[in-house]
């Protein structure tokens, strides 16, 4: 009892003190001879985005003080071109539950900015979305590799074979 009672009290000191070393920097002093700082400009939003943070992007149906959660962007769908021609939408369901994707072209999607937050907005209803077909994501999946032809190599066995026991001598 004792024992594990002065183990953990080493350990809490132990992860303690690393946290307060950490937290406890002291920063260098200022040369009196080197030119005042200057400010550095304030970040202006860029023109695109990253695909990463649009997926998982929460979806709404407009601005309003009743602008309403009408799903989740789960997937971009992309051209052969390389650009985005539609976005994958979960609406309904509860916590990706019960949830269904629906394809919505890329255009009918806007970036909107509210409280300082971007929105993605689509006109349209949860439950209009939840009318829309289900998306098929079989034709965007990578094709399985061939299976090689005219080889010499057999697969290994998944069962060992038996071992037969040694002559008795």
């Amino acid at each position: 009892m004792i024992r594990k009672l002065l183990a953990t009290t080493a350990l809490a000191t132990f992860i303690a003190t690393g946290a307060f070393a950490q937290a406890t920097t002291t920063p260098a002093p200022a040369d009196p001879a080197a030119p005042a700082a200057t400010e550095t400009p304030a970040m202006t939003p860029a023109d695109g985005f990253l695909a990463t943070n649009m997926i998982g992007e929460t979806v709404y149906n407009g601005t309003g003080e009743d602008a309403q959660n009408i799903g989740d962007v789960n997937d971009l769908v992309f051209d052969k071109d390389g650009k985005i021609k539609s976005i994958v939408i979960g609406a309904g369901g509860f916590l990706g539950v019960g949830e269904k994707h629906v394809e919505l072209p890329y255009d009918k999607a806007e970036w909107a900015e509210k409280d300082g937050d971007r929105w993605i907005v689509v006109a349209a209803t949860k439950e209009e979305l939840e009318a829309m077909p289900a998306f098929d994501r079989k034709p965007f999946d990578p094709a399985p590799a061939p299976m090689a032809t005219g080889s010499t190599e057999t697969a290994p066995s998944a069962t060992p074979a038996p071992v037969e026991p040694a002559p008795a001598q």
